[in-house]
This record gives structure tokens, C-alpha cells and sequence, in this order.
């Protein structure tokens, strides 16, 4: 194998060097190695394997693309996969295996191909690199055989233009995913080859963890054409510079070791900026030399930072000048620099008193990435003369000069001392008013012997007084309130002094400084705004039910719609399942003194009553089982909670949250979606429809009778819960079971009786009977005839003219009740004084034979001819009218009242 380059200009190829028209030689950042070299031999039918070592020979990382031209036909078709790509640190190599399957019929021959390696993103002028490369195809002499590589990939995935973002010390998870493409059972191992074995960890499926690099005996074992995920964790150390890194992933198979499988991964680290400095004095006081200071910049951050120091002086006469070495500092991530400042006095002469020179040091971060601290305040005193130096002036003026400017000075012009608020400031600009914290103050007063009265007021920002006044007497001394807070010498200097506010809300304290001189002014002074933040309000983060829609589960006989806590699980269970569960999640629950749930339609109506739960001692003892407090995150979470509501129709529930602390004027309060329960379809039908006890025929003939004024109806129906049932034309609805007379007309005519039952879905069944009222006969003529023998009581009822003459004598023949071919017959009563009423022949099919009254059955014991005798000596009876006559009722068979 020869390191070879190739130069897209000259078109020669040379070891490792560019030959730039015979110029000079440059060193091509790309080296290549091929296996076989040179004309590669393979028979047609075979599998080639060609391996390019690729290096980056060149001074950044690089994406490499290795691909063969699409303009080398035929042999780009006989490519498995024709194009790879690397990512290599300088000076790091890696292989790529390119597979060519060579077709039984290819034409035995030589054939030229062109591979390219190709880096456009990172050496845009050096390359495309062409490598032109020979096979020689041989005569086909024996079976072809399929070589098939094993595969992976990588999730997430990522890309240079969108690498996965991760803070300082976080781990990133990657799933690789292999697949073993291969007719053998193979074992993969996955290693990191760039990156350090701290960096990062692997964890095959058997649960086996270990940091750095598979050895041989751990690994994915995958059965050919299987599947199989490994777990790669990328953990950058805290101290990993900010920037984008691309580590190459790889694969080793154990029946294949000189294969190479190459991903890259691309990932970003967050930059942290984050820079401390210290401020130290080394020489504050001069005489004729400069003072010393010294600044300490340590980065505990992840980015290079380059940070200029400037220094001025800050009083109204600049003296000075000011050394800084160096002006300009880049300070390496995890690494510190010291900047010395050197403050030298350089105009005027040197004092005779003394002098404190005033200056500041300022930091400019030349980036404009954030500081921390970009001021600091500092000083020099420059010391006196010596006074052996005026030991003569002092001599000749101390006695006059001295003694008369002391005195002017002390009866003319001295001003009044006072006291002076040197700082005012809270201790805190933020409270909290769940913890019950009280507002302090901290300030710092000089000459204090001056200082008669301190009052201290807390304002609202807009002028409200909202904590005290507050005031303290200096003139016995320092006041007791006080004793603990304040230390009083030259100064009063006071801390952490309370103050009564503890209500939510802004806050301004006023200092008032008040001097024991009347004359004197009063020194005032306020603090920034101060906030105590309310306690967190109880909100509700989510209402909602398990599921939109519910079907209706008709419970059984006797069992309670809402069971009691003693009812048996299976019981509580089953009622559950058949009404709307709930789920809902409260912030802040030691805030919450109560919930209500109400249960409305769409139209504001109530459809399941309010349901109260009091949270002032936790979660009540009816939620226990469905609620659970999580206190990291200070939620409530219910889950399953049962309600009443199990009829169909549409519900709307509404859960309000009432607070502890007093009574807001808009309660938290969130509603559901429109929650359904459908109906359980149960089939319609008419199970009993009668008349006086006996089944509804669909017409019915009755002679008019006034002791006969109604008849009794009963009914009974079945179906779905939305079902209507009606009685027609009179009473109008009536329940699904029930009785009732209904008064008939005794003038001849007909009217009809409906009983009709509409369902959910508008569906109806009807049952009608058309009662049809005949007029009273006329009264028979007497005529003498001689007495008939004693025969059998005729029927009351007899058939209509309709009956079928071939029904005679068969009773099975005659039309069944509540056909439309039978009607139900009823005679008048006799005449009063008059004879009875002939019977009809005995012959006659009678539909209503089975009634009381009824003609009875010859075969029917007591029924035959030879009981006829005792039947004639006992009184005719008349069936018709009292087969209709009613009866008084009993309470508990009133019929029903209707509106």
C-alpha cells in the first residue's frame, strides 16, 4: 500500500505531495491509501472489497466525502454504496470499505473508475481529489456469491447545521441501531475512537455497562438479518469548552474486524460566561513611589474571554496616572491572570496634611459578553511631609498666625456639625410573604451625638403610609429598640433593624435624620422600591375527564346509583364504571380551603349537585384514593374522581378553587369540555295491552249499557330510558306500566284507543282498538210458544257477520283475538219485564270464548248435555253486563293522575 494524493491540477499522482506544474511540492492535507493497489483482479460474479485509508494530514477537522464519479459506467452500477463519509481530527486516519458486486454476465475486461475524495466545507481550494483506479474483470468460473455488510444508524440524529444543543455537564443519549445483513451470527462492538474514555459510556442490551471501549467479550450479539439497539451516552466533562465537536461513531463486527463502520456525531456546548474578580491592595500609601494594586480575573466559565482595564480617577482633580500591565487580558477557560495597576501622583507638590486620592478601575469585556462586576472603587492616600519640614514656620507663626485663624474659625466661621445619613438600604430587596418575612433596614450615621431623632416610615408608591411611623429618641443615648441592631461610636451603624411590613406589595422607606441643633436642616432620604412577593394563588393546571364519551350501563335491580363507602368493592366498582370520572391537577394545595365541583348542562341547568371538598387539613378523607400530593413540584393530582352523573345527556363540570387567605374577587374556576353519556339502546315493544283483563282486540263492539260506563285499560311497555309513551286521544303520556278506566259513550258510534310508544331515535309502535257502540234492540214482541227444552246458557259474546263459514264448529278455525278479521261482540242487557234474549246457535265460533261469561267447552268437565237439566233450574244470568261491570278499586289501583 503507497500514501498516495492526487492534484486536480497537474492530473499526476504522488506520494502525499502535490506536484503544482513542476513549481515547487506542497503537502496535500488529504493522504489516501488503497487496497489492492493498482489493477485489482476479480472474476465476475465475486464480491471486491477496496479499503481507502483516508488521513487528514491538514491543521483542522474535516468532514471527508469519499464517492465514486457517477461518470464511471459501468462500474458506479456495480457499487453496493457508492459514497461514504468521514470526519477526522487533524492528523487522525480512518478506513472506508467500498464493495463492488461484479454481475455474472459482465464482459471480461479492463475498466477504468474515478474515486473522489472530496472536503468542501473545510478545504474548499485543495479539493475535489480525484484517484483514478483499474479492475480487471476475469471469465466467470464459478458460483457468485452475495456479501452483505452489516448497517447502523444513529438516534437522534444530527448534522453540522443542526448539532444537538447541550449545557456544560450534560449527557446526551444516543440509541445506535444495528443490523446484521449478514447469512452468520455476528457480534458488534461500538467504540468512540475520538473522544476519551470518560467521555463517554456504552450499554449493550444485556445491561452491561462499561466506560470506554467494548472489549471482546462483552458486545451486540445479532442472529443474521436481526436488529439490535445500543445505548451510547456522550457526557462532556463540566470543564469542556463552549463549541460545536464532531466525534466519529464506530462499528466493529467480530467476523468481519477489518470492517468500518463510521457515523459522526455533532454536538454543541452551550457557552457559559461566567468571570469573578478580586480587587487586591498592595501598597495604599504612598509617599514619593506609586501605590500597587493588583486585579485577580479568574474565567470558571467555558468561553475565551478578552477583557481591556482602564483606570480614572474620580475626584474633581485628576492627578494621576495610572499603569496598567497588562491593558489587555485573554483569559482561558478554567484559568486565572492577574493585571497589576500602578497609581502615581503626578502634578502638584506633595501635601502637607495628607491627601486621599480616589480612583476607579473599569472592566470592558471586548466581546460584549456579560461581567459580573465591572467597576470597582478604590483609593490612595498620599501622605504628608514630613514635619521636621515645617518645624520653622511652626516656630515663627504657631504662637500669632495659628491662634488667631483657630479663633476666627471657631467664632465666625465654623458650620454647624450634624448628623449625616451616610447609607440607607434594605437588607433584602425581596421578601417573601409566605414565610412571614418583616422588611429590614440597614443605615449608617455619622456624628450620631448630633442626632436627636431617627423616624422611619414605609410608603406604598403611591404616597399610602403602609408601615409605621417609627421613632427613635437619641437624646438619653442609643434607644433599647435599638440596642440589638445598632453599634454606635463615630458612626451609628444599624442592621437588620425590623419593621412591621409583612402584606404583600411595594414598599419606600423615608429615613428622617433629625438634628438636636434646631438650626440645623433635617436630612431625609428613601430606599429603591421593596417588594414582598403575595403568597402563590391556588390555580387549577388541568380539568378534564377520562374520556369524552360514556355509554349508559343500566345497573342491576336494586343496586344504588351512588353505593355508600361499606358497599362491597365489586359493587363500588361496577357503579363507577357507569358514571363520568374526572381528572384534575391543583397548584399550591396548602393554599386551597375548599373546592367545589358542579355539574351543569349545556343550558346552565343543574344536572349533578355541588360537591364540596375542604383542603384546610389536606386532602380530604373522600379523595384519599384518588388524589396524591407531589410536594417537589407542589401539585395535587386527582385522577378517577367518581361523580353522580349517570344519566345520558350532555354535562359540563366546573371546578372552583377558594383560597385560604381571604376572598378574591374572580375564584380560580375551570370547566370541561361537554362531556357525553349516550343512551343504552333497549328495543321498543308493547309487552301487554288490555281491556278489563283480557287482550286488546283491534275492534271491539259493545251495546250501549248505563250501567257500563267505562272500561278498565292496563298497559305495559319496554325500552330505552328516552322513551315516550302515550295513550291517545285521552290522557296523552302515561307511564311505561299502569291502569286506569276509561269512560266510554253510551250513544252508538265508534272511536279508537291508541297506545303508541316513541323511542330515542323518533321510532314508533302503536297498538289501536276501535270500540264501536251499538244502540239497545228494541224490545221483542210477546208471542205464546211453547217452553223450549232446558238447554245451556248461551255465550255473551257472539262473532261478528264476518266470521268464515268453514270456522263452524272448530274453534282453531275462527280468527285469533286482535286480528283484523275477529271483533270482540257485546250484547245489551235484557229488556226489564221482558223475555230473555234467544241465544245464537251453539254452533257458532265464539272468539271470546276463553272470557268469563264465555261459551263453555263441551269437552270441558261439567260441560256435556247431560248436565243441561240442572242448568235450567238455575237462574239466567247475564254475562254481557256484568263482564264489563267494575268494580271498586283498591288505593293502590287508582289509576294515575296527569297533568
Amino acid at each position: 500500500m503507497v500514501m498516495q494524493g492526487y492534484s486536480p491540477k497537474s492530473g499526476q499522482i504522488v506520494n502525499g505531495f502535490e506536484d503544482n506544474n513542476g513549481d515547487r511540492l506542497m503537502i496535500r492535507p488529504i493522504g489516501i491509501i488503497l487496497n489492492p493497489a493498482g489493477v485489482a483482479l476479480v472474476t465476475a460474479g465475486e464480491v471486491l472489497e477496496l479499503t481507502a485509508t483516508i488521513t487528514n494530514q491538514g491543521s483542522v477537522s474535516a468532514i471527508i466525502d469519499v464517492f465514486i464519479a457517477e461518470t464511471s459506467q459501468p462500474v458506479h452500477q456495480w457499487f453496493i454504496c457508492p459514497r461514504e463519509r468521514l470526519a477526522l481530527s487533524p492528523g487522525q486516519a480512518s478506513e472506508v470499505v467500498f464493495q463492488v458486486q461484479i454481475p455474472v454476465d459482465a464482459i471480461p475486461g479492463t475498466y477504468d473508475y474515478t474515486l473522489v475524495i472530496d472536503a468542501p466545507q473545510h478545504y474548499p481550494e485543495e479539493t475535489p481529489i480525484d484517484q483514478k483506479v483499474r479492475l480487471q474483470v476475469m471469465p466467470f468460473i464459478q458460483e457468485a456469491r452475495t456479501v452483505s455488510d452489516p448497517t447502523f444508524t444513529l438516534q437522534p440524529p444530527t448534522s453540522s447545521v443542526s448539532p444537538a444543543l447541550l449545557q456544560p455537564g450534560q449527557p446526551l443519549e444516543l440509541q445506535v441501531t444495528v443490523h446484521n445483513r449478514s447469512d452468520r451470527v455476528d457480534r458488534f462492538f461500538l467504540t468512540c475512537p475520538d473522544l476519551e474514555s470518560r467521555w463517554f459510556t456504552i450499554i449493550y442490551p444485556e445491561g452491561f455497562q462499561q466506560a470506554g471501549m467494548a472489549i471482546a467479550s462483552e458486545g451486540l450479539e445479532l442472529n443474521p438479518g436481526d436488529i439490535g439497539q445500543i445505548l451510547l451516552f456522550i457526557s462532556p466533562p463540566p470543564d469542556t469548552w463552549a463549541g460545536v465537536y464532531a466525534p466519529t461513531i464506530r462499528v466493529y463486527s467480530a467476523n468481519n474486524p477489518n470492517l468500518a463502520l463510521l457515523d459522526v456525531v455533532y454536538l454543541q456546548i452551550a457557552p457559559l460566561h461566567l468571570v469573578t474578580v478580586e480587587l487586591l491592595s498592595l501598597v495604599a500609601k504612598i509617599k514619593r513611589e506609586a501605590g500597587l494594586f493588583e486585579l485577580r480575573l479568574s474565567n470558571q466559565g467555558n468561553v475565551i474571554r478578552e477583557i481591556a482595564i482602564h483606570a480614572k480617577g474620580t475626584d474633581e482633580e485628576d492627578i494621576c496616572t495610572y499603569t496598567i500591565t497588562p491593558p489587555v487580558v485573554r483569559i482561558l477557560p478554567g484559568t486565572s491572570v492577574t493585571v497589576g495597576v500602578s497609581v502615581k501622583p503626578t502634578k502638584g507638590w506633595r501635601p502637607f496634611f495628607g491627601r486621599m486620592i480616589n480612583f476607579s478601575i473599569e472592566l470592558e469585556d471586548l466581546q460584549q459578553f456579560p461581567l459580573i462586576n465591572d467597576r470597582f472603587q478604590a483609593s490612595v492616600f498620599w501622605e504628608p511631609r514630613p514635619w521636621w519640614q515645617f518645624l520653622p514656620i511652626v516656630i515663627l507663626m504657631s504662637a500669632s498666625v495659628a491662634a488667631l485663624i483657630f479663633l476666627i474659625w471657631w467664632l465666625l466661621t465654623r458650620p454647624p456639625v450634624r448628623a449625616q445619613v451616610m447609607q440607607f438600604s434594605p437588607e433584602s430587596n425581596s421578601y417573601q410573604e409566605l414565610n412571614n418575612e418583616a422588611i429590614r433596614l440597614n443605615w449608617t450615621i455619622s456624628n450620631p451625638n448630633h442626632l436627636k431623632t431617627v423616624t422611619v416610615v414605609g410608603f406604598s408608591p403611591d404616597g399610602r403610609v403602609r408601615s409605621g411611623p417609627f421613632i427613635y429618641e437619641f437624646t438619653p443615648g442609643l434607644p433599647n429598640a435599638l440596642d440589638r441592631f445598632c453599634t454606635q461610636g463615630e458612626q451609628l451603624i444599624c442592621r437588620n433593624v425590623w419593621t412591621d411590613a409583612r402584606e404583600a406589595g411595594d414598599y419606600v422607606f423615608e429615613l428622617s435624620a433629625i438634628p438636636i441643633n434646631p438650626k440645623a436642616e433635617t436630612q431625609t432620604i428613601r430606599t429603591n422600591p421593596i417588594r414582598i412577593l403575595p403568597v402563590p394563588e391556588p390555580k387549577i393546571e388541568e380539568l378534564s375527564s377520562t374520556q369524552p364519551v360514556y355509554q349508559e350501563r343500566l345497573l342491576p335491580p336494586g343496586t344504588p346509583a351512588n353505593p355508600p363507602q361499606s358497599t362491597p368493592r365489586a359493587t363500588q366498582t361496577a357503579t363507577q364504571s357507569n358514571r363520568i370520572l374526572l381528572n384534575w391537577t391543583l397548584s399550591n394545595p396548602d393554599q386551597i380551603q375548599q373546592i367545589n365541583l358542579l355539574g351543569l348542562g349545556p343550558d346552565g341547568t343543574v344536572k349533578s349537585v355541588e360537591k364540596r371538598y375542604n383542603f384546610a387539613d389536606g386532602i380530604p378523607e373522600e379523595l384519599r384514593g384518588f388524589c396524591s400530593e407531589n410536594p417537589a413540584s407542589r401539585q395535587v393530582i386527582c385522577a378517577n374522581v367518581s361523580t353522580d352523573a349517570i344519566q345520558p345527556g350532555d354535562y359540563i363540570f366546573h371546578l372552583t378553587v377558594i383560597p385560604k387567605k381571604g376572598q378574591q374577587e374572580q375564584l380560580e374556576t375551570r370547566r370541561t369540555n361537554t362531556i357525553k353519556i349516550l343512551a343504552q339502546k333497549i328495543p321498543t315493544r308493547i309487552v301487554e295491552f288490555t281491556f278489563n283483563g283480557q287482550p286488546a282486540p283491534p275492534k271491539l263492539v259493545r251495546q250501549a249499557n248505563p250501567k257500563q260506563t267505562s272500561l278498565m285499560i292496563s298497559w305495559k311497555v319496554e325500552g330505552g330510558n328516552g322513551m315516550k309513551v302515550e295513550l291517545l286521544p285521552a290522557p296523552g303520556t302515561v307511564p311505561r306500566e299502569g291502569r286506569m278506566p276509561y269512560p266510554v259513550s253510551q250513544q252508538a258510534g265508534s272511536e279508537t284507543i291508541t297506545l303508541q310508544v316513541t323511542d330515542e331515535e323518533g321510532n314508533q309502535q302503536q297498538r289501536s282498538v276501535i270500540i264501536e257502540t251499538l244502540a239497545p234492540p228494541p224490545p221483542p214482541e210477546i208471542v205464546e210458544v211453547p217452553p223450549p227444552p232446558a238447554v245451556e246458557q248461551a255465550p255473551a259474546m257472539v262473532p261478528t257477520p264476518g266470521v268464515a263459514a268453514g270456522a263452524e264448529g272448530n274453534p282453531a278455525a275462527a280468527p285469533a283475538p286482535g286480528t283484523p278479521e275477529a271483533a270482540l261482540v257485546i250484547p245489551a242487557p235484557p229488556t226489564p219485564g221482558g223475555d230473555a234474549v234467544a241465544p245464537p246457535p251453539g254452533e257458532l265460533p265464539v272468539p271470546g270464548a276463553n272470557l268469563p261469561g264465555g261459551v263453555v267447552d263441551p269437552a270441558a268437565p261439567g260441560g256435556t248435555p247431560d248436565g243441561a237439566a240442572d242448568a235450567a233450574e238455575e237462574p239466567v244470568k247475564e254475562p254481557g253486563p256484568k263482564f264489563f261491570e267494575t268494580q271498586p278499586l283498591a288505593p293502590a289501583e287508582l289509576p294515575p293522575q296527569f297533568n
